[in-house]
């Protein structure tokens, strides 16, 4: 993957003149700025370092035909630009395969695909893959079911101890909850086994 660089003295300027000749917007881009230090009479200078989200998208798309091609699958893929992720969904007649066990397939996807850009570009690219949908319908199953136990919570006062979770999915239901007034949550235990305690709050 292509990492474009410019070096100059004024950083504002040098920041126009990459866009205009990459022909994007800053929203279009991964840019990190590198300031150099300047030496006895030497002003600083500027470094700019950036990767188009475009190139990333064509990437990511090749980086998963050549990974499902030895699984002996073959996928459709649709993917998107946001403004602090890329969006990637898979669709296939082995979406199942995809997925694995409790989405365990899709998650180490996901983990291969950005430890792959890290290593390609130094940018830690925040990259969501999914596969028909499946971790957005989980997601709203995943709220469903917390905040029907962050009612019972509020009406009965007894703590309720959830599932353990990984991180991702424990910050879903911290703000499906946190919409809710009159109960709390906090995630305790050990990794992997960290879980959500939903609490009702005291009165005042």
């Amino acid at each position: 993957m292509k990492i474009y660089e410019y070096e100059g003295k004024n950083l504002i300027e040098l920041k126009e003149k990459a866009f205009t000749e990459l022909n994007a917007n800053e929203e279009e881009l991964y840019v990190r700025e590198i300031e150099e230090a300047g030496g006895f009479l030497k002003s600083k200078k500027y470094k700019l370092e950036i990767v188009t989200k475009d190139d990333v998208l064509k990437y990511i798309k090749n980086y998963i035909v050549d990974i499902v091609k030895y699984m002996g699958i073959t996928v459709n893929i649709e993917a998107k630009k946001r403004e602090k992720y890329v969006q990637i969904n898979l669709f296939s007649e082995n979406s199942s395969i995809l997925i694995g066990k409790n989405g365990r397939t899709l998650e180490a996807l996901q983990i291969l695909i950005k430890s792959s850009l890290l290593n390609q570009t130094g940018f830690r690219i925040n990259v969501i893959i999914d596969v028909e949908d499946y971790k957005e319908k989980i997601n709203k199953n995943l709220e469903y079911n917390a905040k029907k136990i962050a009612y019972e919570v509020r009406k009965t006062g007894v703590d309720a101890k959830l599932d353990p979770m990984n991180s991702y999915e424990r910050r879903i239901v911290h703000n499906a909850i946190s919409k809710i007034k009159g109960v709390s949550t906090k995630s305790e235990g050990e990794e992997p086994n960290r879980y959500v305690v939903i609490r009702k709050e005291e009165e005042l």
